[in-house]
Protein backbone atom coordinates (compact mmCIF):
# COMPACT_ATOMS: atom_id res chain seq x y z
CA UNK A 1 0.00 0.00 0.00
CA UNK A 2 1.27 3.39 -0.90
CA UNK A 3 0.54 6.03 1.29
CA UNK A 4 0.21 9.77 0.10
CA UNK A 5 -0.10 12.96 2.38
CA UNK A 6 -2.88 14.99 0.98
CA UNK A 7 -4.27 18.72 2.15
CA UNK A 8 -7.21 18.92 3.58
CA UNK A 9 -10.42 19.52 0.61
CA UNK A 10 -10.97 23.07 -0.06
CA UNK A 11 -14.24 22.27 -2.04
CA UNK A 12 -17.71 22.51 -0.29
CA UNK A 13 -19.41 20.05 -2.34
CA UNK A 14 -18.86 16.10 -0.67
CA UNK A 15 -18.63 14.53 -3.66
CA UNK A 16 -15.87 17.09 -4.90
CA UNK A 17 -14.27 16.82 -1.70
CA UNK A 18 -13.13 13.32 -2.35
CA UNK A 19 -12.41 14.03 -6.17
CA UNK A 20 -10.36 16.62 -4.64
CA UNK A 21 -8.49 13.80 -2.37
CA UNK A 22 -8.14 11.75 -5.08
CA UNK A 23 -6.36 13.98 -7.61
CA UNK A 24 -3.63 14.27 -5.12
CA UNK A 25 -3.26 11.25 -4.62
CA UNK A 26 -3.54 9.60 -7.97
CA UNK A 27 -0.42 9.88 -10.24
CA UNK A 28 1.88 11.75 -7.40
CA UNK A 29 -0.72 14.57 -8.10
CA UNK A 30 0.15 14.47 -11.86
CA UNK A 31 -3.88 16.25 -12.40
CA UNK A 32 -3.65 19.16 -9.85
CA UNK A 33 -2.12 21.96 -11.47
CA UNK A 34 -5.58 22.81 -13.67
CA UNK A 35 -8.73 22.52 -12.30
CA UNK A 36 -12.39 23.24 -14.33
CA UNK A 37 -15.18 22.38 -11.79
CA UNK A 38 -18.08 22.27 -13.45
CA UNK A 39 -21.65 23.01 -12.38
CA UNK A 40 -23.61 20.32 -11.45
CA UNK A 41 -26.89 21.70 -12.22
CA UNK A 42 -26.27 20.85 -16.09
CA UNK A 43 -25.22 17.27 -17.22
CA UNK A 44 -21.35 17.72 -15.88
CA UNK A 45 -18.55 15.41 -14.95
CA UNK A 46 -17.35 16.76 -11.64
CA UNK A 47 -14.13 18.34 -13.11
CA UNK A 48 -11.75 18.36 -16.20
CA UNK A 49 -7.92 18.38 -14.62
CA UNK A 50 -5.39 19.20 -16.67
CA UNK A 51 -1.80 18.23 -16.11
CA UNK A 52 1.15 20.36 -16.89
CA UNK A 53 1.74 18.18 -20.27
CA UNK A 54 -2.13 19.51 -21.40
CA UNK A 55 -3.42 15.99 -20.82
CA UNK A 56 -7.22 16.65 -19.70
CA UNK A 57 -8.93 14.01 -17.19
CA UNK A 58 -12.38 13.65 -16.55
CA UNK A 59 -13.62 12.56 -13.23
CA UNK A 60 -17.38 11.59 -12.75
CA UNK A 61 -18.39 10.12 -9.20
CA UNK A 62 -21.08 8.01 -7.65
CA UNK A 63 -21.77 6.81 -4.67
CA UNK A 64 -22.89 3.14 -3.42
CA UNK A 65 -25.30 3.52 -0.54
CA UNK A 66 -25.73 0.72 2.03
CA UNK A 67 -29.34 0.09 1.58
CA UNK A 68 -32.52 0.67 -0.33
CA UNK A 69 -34.38 3.82 1.12
CA UNK A 70 -30.81 4.66 2.60
CA UNK A 71 -31.96 7.93 3.39
CA UNK A 72 -34.37 7.02 5.85
CA UNK A 73 -32.12 4.11 7.17
CA UNK A 74 -29.53 6.88 7.44
CA UNK A 75 -31.54 8.91 9.34
CA UNK A 76 -32.46 5.95 11.89
CA UNK A 77 -28.92 5.01 12.03
CA UNK A 78 -27.37 8.07 13.17
CA UNK A 79 -28.19 8.97 16.37
CA UNK A 80 -26.81 5.20 17.34
CA UNK A 81 -23.66 5.56 15.05
CA UNK A 82 -22.87 8.50 17.33
CA UNK A 83 -23.65 7.25 20.65
CA UNK A 84 -21.56 3.74 20.15
CA UNK A 85 -18.67 6.02 18.52
CA UNK A 86 -18.58 8.25 21.60
CA UNK A 87 -17.86 5.09 23.51
CA UNK A 88 -14.81 5.14 25.90
CA UNK A 89 -12.54 2.21 25.89
CA UNK A 90 -9.48 2.89 27.74
CA UNK A 91 -8.22 -0.28 27.81
CA UNK A 92 -8.01 -0.69 24.42
CA UNK A 93 -4.92 0.56 22.25
CA UNK A 94 -4.25 -1.43 19.62
CA UNK A 95 -7.32 -2.18 18.06
CA UNK A 96 -10.11 0.09 16.05
CA UNK A 97 -13.72 -1.39 15.01
CA UNK A 98 -15.93 -0.97 12.83
CA UNK A 99 -19.36 -1.73 14.30
CA UNK A 100 -21.70 -3.02 10.79
CA UNK A 101 -25.00 -2.71 10.28
CA UNK A 102 -27.67 -4.53 7.77
CA UNK A 103 -30.57 -3.19 6.21
CA UNK A 104 -33.47 -2.52 8.57
CA UNK A 105 -31.30 -3.21 10.88
CA UNK A 106 -34.25 -2.23 13.51
CA UNK A 107 -37.61 -2.36 13.70
CA UNK A 108 -40.48 0.70 14.29
CA UNK A 109 -40.99 -0.82 18.22
CA UNK A 110 -36.69 -0.33 18.90
CA UNK A 111 -37.13 2.74 17.30
CA UNK A 112 -39.94 4.35 19.62
CA UNK A 113 -37.38 3.25 22.56
CA UNK A 114 -34.15 5.17 21.60
CA UNK A 115 -32.88 6.19 24.61
CA UNK A 116 -33.04 2.35 26.23
CA UNK A 117 -31.47 1.02 22.54
CA UNK A 118 -28.25 3.24 23.09
CA UNK A 119 -28.48 2.39 26.77
CA UNK A 120 -28.24 -1.78 26.06
CA UNK A 121 -25.31 -0.96 22.94
CA UNK A 122 -23.22 1.11 25.33
CA UNK A 123 -23.27 -1.25 28.30
CA UNK A 124 -22.53 -3.72 25.15
CA UNK A 125 -19.99 -2.35 23.66
CA UNK A 126 -18.01 -1.38 26.67
CA UNK A 127 -18.63 -4.82 28.13
CA UNK A 128 -17.82 -7.26 24.99
CA UNK A 129 -15.41 -5.12 22.48
CA UNK A 130 -12.77 -5.18 24.54
CA UNK A 131 -12.70 -8.69 25.02
CA UNK A 132 -13.15 -9.38 21.33
CA UNK A 133 -9.71 -11.28 20.25
CA UNK A 134 -6.13 -8.68 18.62
CA UNK A 135 -6.73 -10.08 15.63
CA UNK A 136 -8.22 -8.99 11.84
CA UNK A 137 -11.68 -10.90 11.80
CA UNK A 138 -15.47 -10.32 11.92
CA UNK A 139 -17.90 -11.18 14.62
CA UNK A 140 -21.73 -10.96 15.30
CA UNK A 141 -23.52 -10.16 17.98
CA UNK A 142 -27.29 -10.22 18.77
CA UNK A 143 -27.90 -7.42 21.46
CA UNK A 144 -30.93 -7.50 23.73
CA UNK A 145 -32.84 -4.32 24.41
CA UNK A 146 -35.28 -5.04 27.43
CA UNK A 147 -38.09 -2.90 26.43
CA UNK A 148 -41.27 -1.68 28.64
CA UNK A 149 -43.51 -4.39 30.52
CA UNK A 150 -40.85 -7.11 30.33
CA UNK A 151 -40.61 -7.38 25.95
CA UNK A 152 -37.17 -8.22 25.14
CA UNK A 153 -36.28 -7.21 21.18
CA UNK A 154 -32.83 -7.48 20.04
CA UNK A 155 -30.37 -6.19 17.47
CA UNK A 156 -28.07 -8.05 15.09
CA UNK A 157 -24.80 -6.30 14.05
CA UNK A 158 -21.46 -7.52 12.90
CA UNK A 159 -17.70 -6.40 14.90
CA UNK A 160 -14.79 -6.02 12.21
CA UNK A 161 -11.65 -5.96 14.48
CA UNK A 162 -8.46 -4.04 12.66
CA UNK A 163 -5.15 -4.21 14.11
CA UNK A 164 -1.80 -1.51 13.91
CA UNK A 165 -4.68 1.56 12.97
CA UNK A 166 -3.83 4.97 13.81
CA UNK A 167 -7.67 6.02 14.64
CA UNK A 168 -8.61 8.82 17.70
CA UNK A 169 -12.08 6.74 18.16
CA UNK A 170 -11.75 3.32 18.98
CA UNK A 171 -15.66 2.53 17.67
CA UNK A 172 -16.96 3.75 14.03
CA UNK A 173 -20.27 2.73 12.75
CA UNK A 174 -21.35 1.24 8.86
CA UNK A 175 -23.84 -0.64 7.15
CA UNK A 176 -23.13 -3.40 4.26
CA UNK A 177 -23.07 -2.30 0.62
CA UNK A 178 -25.82 -4.15 -1.13
CA UNK A 179 -25.56 -8.21 -2.03
CA UNK A 180 -26.70 -10.02 -4.76
CA UNK A 181 -28.76 -8.76 -7.23
CA UNK A 182 -29.63 -5.65 -5.48
CA UNK A 183 -25.63 -5.11 -6.13
CA UNK A 184 -26.15 -5.52 -9.34
CA UNK A 185 -29.25 -3.47 -10.16
CA UNK A 186 -27.38 -0.31 -8.23
CA UNK A 187 -24.16 -0.77 -10.49
CA UNK A 188 -26.33 -1.05 -13.55
CA UNK A 189 -28.29 2.21 -12.65
CA UNK A 190 -24.97 4.12 -11.58
CA UNK A 191 -23.61 3.04 -14.73
CA UNK A 192 -26.98 4.05 -16.91
CA UNK A 193 -26.52 7.35 -14.66
CA UNK A 194 -22.71 8.40 -15.45
CA UNK A 195 -21.34 6.93 -18.28
CA UNK A 196 -22.93 9.00 -21.02
CA UNK A 197 -21.52 12.47 -19.38
CA UNK A 198 -18.40 11.04 -18.85
CA UNK A 199 -17.90 9.79 -22.39
CA UNK A 200 -18.79 13.11 -23.52
CA UNK A 201 -16.44 14.75 -21.57
CA UNK A 202 -13.86 16.63 -23.17
CA UNK A 203 -10.89 14.74 -22.19
CA UNK A 204 -8.07 12.24 -22.98
CA UNK A 205 -8.34 10.25 -19.97
CA UNK A 206 -11.36 9.21 -18.19
CA UNK A 207 -12.36 7.78 -14.75
CA UNK A 208 -15.17 6.76 -13.14
CA UNK A 209 -15.22 7.06 -9.18
CA UNK A 210 -16.97 4.67 -7.23
CA UNK A 211 -17.25 5.55 -3.50
CA UNK A 212 -18.16 3.99 -0.72
CA UNK A 213 -19.00 5.33 2.33
CA UNK A 214 -19.80 2.61 4.18
CA UNK A 215 -16.65 -0.21 4.77
CA UNK A 216 -16.89 -2.92 2.45
CA UNK A 217 -14.24 -5.45 0.44
CA UNK A 218 -17.05 -5.59 -2.77
CA UNK A 219 -14.63 -3.69 -5.48
CA UNK A 220 -13.96 -6.88 -6.69
CA UNK A 221 -17.39 -7.35 -6.80
CA UNK A 222 -18.25 -3.99 -8.37
CA UNK A 223 -15.86 -5.16 -10.83
CA UNK A 224 -17.09 -8.66 -11.53
CA UNK A 225 -20.77 -6.71 -12.03
CA UNK A 226 -19.13 -4.30 -14.46
CA UNK A 227 -17.66 -6.87 -16.58
CA UNK A 228 -21.02 -8.99 -16.64
CA UNK A 229 -23.11 -5.83 -17.58
CA UNK A 230 -20.55 -4.91 -20.40
CA UNK A 231 -22.18 -6.42 -23.41
CA UNK A 232 -25.17 -3.68 -22.59
CA UNK A 233 -23.11 -0.87 -21.79
CA UNK A 234 -20.94 -0.03 -25.06
CA UNK A 235 -19.62 3.44 -23.40
CA UNK A 236 -17.68 1.50 -21.23
CA UNK A 237 -15.29 1.24 -24.04
CA UNK A 238 -14.39 5.17 -23.48
CA UNK A 239 -13.30 4.36 -20.05
CA UNK A 240 -9.98 4.19 -18.80
CA UNK A 241 -9.88 3.33 -15.21
CA UNK A 242 -12.60 2.63 -12.72
CA UNK A 243 -11.35 3.95 -8.89
CA UNK A 244 -12.97 3.50 -5.90
CA UNK A 245 -13.00 5.35 -2.61
CA UNK A 246 -13.32 3.71 0.76
CA UNK A 247 -14.31 6.60 2.51
CA UNK A 248 -15.82 5.60 5.93
CA UNK A 249 -12.73 7.34 8.24
CA UNK A 250 -13.24 10.19 5.67
CA UNK A 251 -16.70 11.15 6.65
CA UNK A 252 -16.26 9.74 10.28
CA UNK A 253 -12.97 11.70 11.30
CA UNK A 254 -11.84 13.42 8.19
CA UNK A 255 -8.66 11.59 8.27
CA UNK A 256 -7.76 9.17 5.34
CA UNK A 257 -9.22 7.68 2.14
CA UNK A 258 -8.19 4.64 0.41
CA UNK A 259 -8.36 4.73 -2.74
CA UNK A 260 -8.27 1.56 -5.56
CA UNK A 261 -7.78 1.77 -9.26
CA UNK A 262 -8.78 -0.98 -11.60
CA UNK A 263 -7.58 -0.42 -15.09
CA UNK A 264 -10.65 -1.22 -17.72
CA UNK A 265 -8.74 -1.75 -20.94
CA UNK A 266 -6.14 -4.42 -19.44
CA UNK A 267 -8.22 -5.60 -16.53
CA UNK A 268 -5.57 -4.89 -13.92
CA UNK A 269 -5.53 -3.65 -10.51
CA UNK A 270 -2.96 -0.60 -9.11
CA UNK A 271 -1.86 -0.90 -5.76
CA UNK A 272 -4.09 0.59 -2.79
CA UNK A 273 -3.60 4.31 -2.80
CA UNK A 274 -3.95 5.24 1.39
CA UNK A 275 -4.82 9.46 1.08
CA UNK A 276 -3.24 10.67 5.00
CA UNK A 277 -5.16 14.23 4.86
CA UNK A 278 -3.13 16.92 6.67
Amino acid sequence: MQEVLCPPPSRKRDDDQVVQVFLHAYQQGRFTHTLNWLPQEQRNVEVIATADDGTRLAIEHTRLFAFDGHQQQEKILRPLAECLEAVHLPSVTDRYFMVIVSPKFMGKELQRHLSLVKKALTAWAEDSLPRVPNRDHVCSFIIPVALPKGKTLAIKLDVRVMTNVSIGRSISVHGYLPQSQRLVSVVRQALENKLPKLAQANADQRILLIESPTHTESESEIVKVICDVAFDFPLLSKIDDVAFAKTFWFHAHRTAIYFRVWNRPSETWAAFLKAVIR
